[in-house]
Formats: structure tokens, sequence, C-alpha cells
């Protein structure tokens, strides 16, 4: 039987989950929802280009996981993950590497490991996780990433830490607080979404007495930045929410759902992402995985699922909307291999047009993948055959 002070605990967390709409409304008065800021479209490249590279080829580590890819100003690409021995493990850190304008990848570097975010955060830390990068209007790069205190992903906290040189150097990282239990469990995964304010709408979810999928607004100010959250939706089993801008004012989000349905959440907002309405299972089928979508610049979806016949995650294929999600066809398979694992893809879009993804191969790899419009309209063309 749970002692009095764990019961007490327990009741105050359990308090604290369901305030959280309380919480939420006062931070969405913070927020004040601008609208989506919606990319200019380049002209579309005639000859099609894919490329697949592992960025971590001579990676000593037998986990690496939890890519995450941001393009610079000058057209840079920088790339960060998790790596160590396992998932929660003590010796994970957060790791770095970035493709200049030669298209070579630098070596991959550790830029925080558990001892030294502890040290500057003043707290117990047991490891590292969820790397999260952006940049805003200063070029200035920001990296979301996640501290776990205790247990696993429920004692996590997010930090936020400042790079004013590509990632060389960093400020101290500091803990955001963004619920009643002081930032408990509250995890980033997902690619931004750019604000017409210069913000950014950051996807994140809660995994503690339940999965909540929320936005964390995130506004550079000087000094400091303004951050507020607001809840997607209060379900139990939809989280780590992936937000395509359909327009400035509407929004789709793709949930993960581990109810055991096998499908692709979907849910769209009217209101400048403020209001989301009830997830409903889409015809995409996923194995309670990770997923990642974006909007093409010919306003066509793109979304990155693991779909493999036996519920694991073996293969990672491509699937293309042309009516903002109503129906999908796949168009080409990234990888597949019995017994392994190809995984939490991170998608993209560059200045260019061109999609760059990352996904994490085999558990131990982060794959770089890059491809236009032209290479995605040959594989339609090319599965529009195989079906006559």
């Amino acid at each position: 039987m749970a002692s009095p002070v764990l019961r007490s605990f327990l009741a105050l967390a359990a308090g604290a989950v369901v305030l959280a709409p309380w919480w939420v409304a006062r931070d969405e008065a913070a927020a004040s929802f601008p609208g989506f800021a919606m990319p200019v479209s380049p002209a579309a490249e005639a000859v099609p280009f894919f490329v697949s590279e592992v960025i971590n080829p001579e990676s000593p580590e037998s986990k690496a996981h939890s890519g995450t890819l941001v393009e610079m100003a000058d057209g840079r690409l920088v790339a960060a993950w998790y790596a160590g021995s396992g998932e929660g493990a003590r010796d994970v850190a957060i790791h770095l590497s970035s493709r200049g304008q030669d298209g070579t990848w630098s070596e991959p570097r550790v830029i925080f490991r558990r001892e030294g975010v502890a040290s500057d955060l003043q707290r117990y830390v047991h490891s590292l996780g969820n790397p999260l990068l952006f940049t805003d209007e200063s070029n200035r790069l920001g990296l979301l990433f996640v501290s776990i205190a205790a247990g696993k992903w429920s004692g996590s906290s997010m930090n936020l830490a400042w790079s004013s040189d590509a990632g060389q150097t960093w400020t101290r990282p500091e803990k955001l607080t963004l619920n009643p239990l002081g930032n408990l469990s509250a995890l980033p995964r997902n690619p931004p979404v750019p604000l017409v304010d210069g913000g950014w709408a950051v996807p994140i979810y809660e995994e503690f007495l339940g999965r909540f999928p929320e936005l964390l607004w995130i506004r550079p100010r000087d000094p400091g930045t303004q951050a507020a959250v607001s809840r997607m939706a209060d379900g139990m089993s939809v989280f780590q929410p992936s937000v395509v801008a359909l327009s400035a004012e509407r929004g789709l989000a793709f949930y993960r759902d581990d109810s055991g349905t096998g499908r692709v959440f979907l849910a769209g907002s009217s209101d400048r992402g403020r209001t989301w309405g009830e997830g409903t299972a889409s015809e995409l089928p996923n194995v309670d995985s990770g997923v990642c979508a974006l909007r093409l610049s010919d306003g066509r979806l793109l979304c990155a699922v693991n779909d493999s016949p036996n519920r694991k995650r073996e293969n990672l294929r491509l699937a293309l909307s042309a009516d903002d999600g109503q129906t999908w066809r796949y168009i080409a398979t990234l990888a597949e291999e019995r017994r392994e694992n190809f995984d939490y893809p991170y998608m993209i879009l560059g200045r260019d047009g061109r999609v760059r993804m990352l996904y994490s191969s085999r558990g131990t790899r982060i794959v770089y993948a890059e491809f236009n419009t032209a290479w995605i309209d040959e594989q339609v063309a090319s599965t529009k055959e195989a079906r006559e």
C-alpha cells in the first residue's frame, strides 16, 4: 500500500493535471496567437534530386536518437540528437554536427552533458534527451532539450539554450516552467512552426498521468524569452504532435496514438492554433511511433510514417496528400529491414523548396536525406505505373 506521503503527492499531481486548463488559459492570454508564417515558394526544380547519408558513421554509442535539423540564414545546416549507452542512461549527451557550403558534415561533437547541465541548473540531472533546434530573426540558434531528474520521460524538464555562432558555443541552459508541476514531463519532438511576429509554435507533449499534446509559444525578447503553453487535446492516448500550417489561420496536427488503433490521428485548427478539433483516425497506418509532416512548396502534404505489418518499426515510408490530409498515397520506402528500427523522422522545408530530413537508423545512426518535388513527382509516377 502506498505511503501517506506518496498518496498525497499523487493526489496533488492529479489535481495539477486537472487544473491544467486553468493554467493553460492563463498562458493563452500571453500567447496572443498572431498567426502562422507561410514560407515564400521558390521556383520548382525540373530535375529529380535525392541523396541520403549517415551523419555519425563512426559513432561508438549504442543509442543515437531523436534527431533535429535547422537551416541557418547562410544555408548551413545544423543537426542535433541525443546519444549514449541507452535511452535514459546517465551517459546520454546532446550531440551536434553542421553542414557547410561544401556539403560535408562536420565531425559530431558533444555540446551538453548531464554533469554540466546539472551544474548550470543547480539541480540533479540523471540523463538528457529530445533536442530541438530553431533560429530567431537575428539568426541566433536556439536549442530546447530535456533533462531527466528521476524515472524516465515522465520525470523530465525542458531547458533552453542559445548560440550566436551557429552552435560553436552556448549560453547556460535555463529551465522553462510550463505547467503546474514545475515543467514536469514536457518534451519537444517535432519541427516548430514559424509565426508572423517572429516567434515559434513548438509542438510538445506531456507524459505524466496521461498523454497530452501541446504547443509551446516562444518569442525571443530582450532580455529573456517569453514562453507560454496551450493544450491541444485532453485525450489520454494522442501525443507527439507534428503541426503543419495550411495558411496563416489554419493548421493541421498529426498525432502519434498509443491506444492500439494503429493509425495516425489528425486534428485541425482554424483560429491560428488557439484551439484544435477532436483528433480522428486517418487512413494512414502507424505502429505507435513518431510521425512527422510538412507542407511542400506546391501545397501538397508529405508525411513520414512507420507502417510495418508486424507493428514494429522495420520500415519508414513517405505518404503524399493533395487534399489537405483527406486522402493519402504512399510514394516511397526510405528504409526497410526485418528486426531493425527506422524511426523518429524529422522534416523541414529548405529555402530552396527541397525537403531536408533526419531519422534514426538501427538505433545507432542518424541518417540525413534530401530530395526535391521533382523526385517526389517521379515517385508518384512510378507508383501509379506499378498499380496499373
